[in-house]
């Protein structure tokens, strides 16, 4: 059986990024935590201040590192200090690591159940195609097809190349993905941006069918 490229929004790998909009002032915290831990462990130890927007008015983007110490994640940015409008995300190269999820503490703020001006992306690795939906039962839905990449000249790598530079946008919007289906090649990554919604997720319907014939979470892979 081929094995199968965990896509699931819930449950973070080193080939997922989540990210979220701040758009107001305020103190926000957060922890990140192996993934379904959010409902279970409340502490919120790491920080990120907002402050009032004095810049341009375009949106900064600011990246945290993770890393897995064999017992807990450690950001290399336990506090961080950005304005009103601005973009945090977060991924944990670590291959070892566990899947892992951001639990904040607002509703709005969690790698869980996407809310608002937040996003989530997947780099995937293997070819085939990629039916997903909200494990959360909203309707949402959509395909991504992953083409098998054959570099059998030069031209060939290079336009691989180019095609892993540019990542692919489904934009997700009262309950509705644009484009719903996506084409793509082998380790190119596709970016979902929640501009509204109601607390969805992204997750490959195989692991959401696997989920409600066991009773439980997917496995990580």
């Amino acid at each position: 059986m081929q094995h199968l490229d965990t896509l699931d929004s819930r449950a973070l790998h080193a080939v997922d990024c989540y990210g979220q909009r701040f758009m107001r002032e305020g103190a926000y915290a957060y922890h990140v935590l192996p993934a379904g831990g959010g409902a279970m462990n409340l502490e919120r130890p790491f920080k990120i201040d907002v402050a009032a927007r004095k810049s341009d008015g375009k949106m900064t983007q600011h990246h945290v590192t993770l890393r897995w110490d064999g017992k807990a994640f450690i950001p290399e940015l336990q506090e961080l200090r950005i304005e009103a409008g601005d973009l945090v995300s977060w991924n944990c190269p670590d291959q070892k690591a566990p899947a892992f999820e951001v639990a904040g503490d607002k509703s709005f703020f969690g790698s869980s159940s996407l809310v608002n001006e937040c996003g989530y992306s997947h780099a995937f690795g293997l070819p085939g195609t990629y039916r997903w939906g909200d494990a959360h039962g909203s309707g949402l839905a959509g395909v991504v097809r992953v083409k098998e990449v054959r570099c059998e000249k030069r031209e060939d790598l290079a336009h691989w190349r180019a095609a892993l530079s540019k990542a692919a946008l489904v934009m997700i919007n009262h309950g509705k993905a644009e484009p719903a289906e996506v084409d793509i090649v082998v380790g190119q990554t596709v970016y979902f941006a929640i501009v509204t919604g109601p607390g969805i997720t992204v997750t490959d319907s195989r692991l959401a069918a696997a989920q409600c014939g066991s009773g439980g979470r997917p496995k990580s892979a």
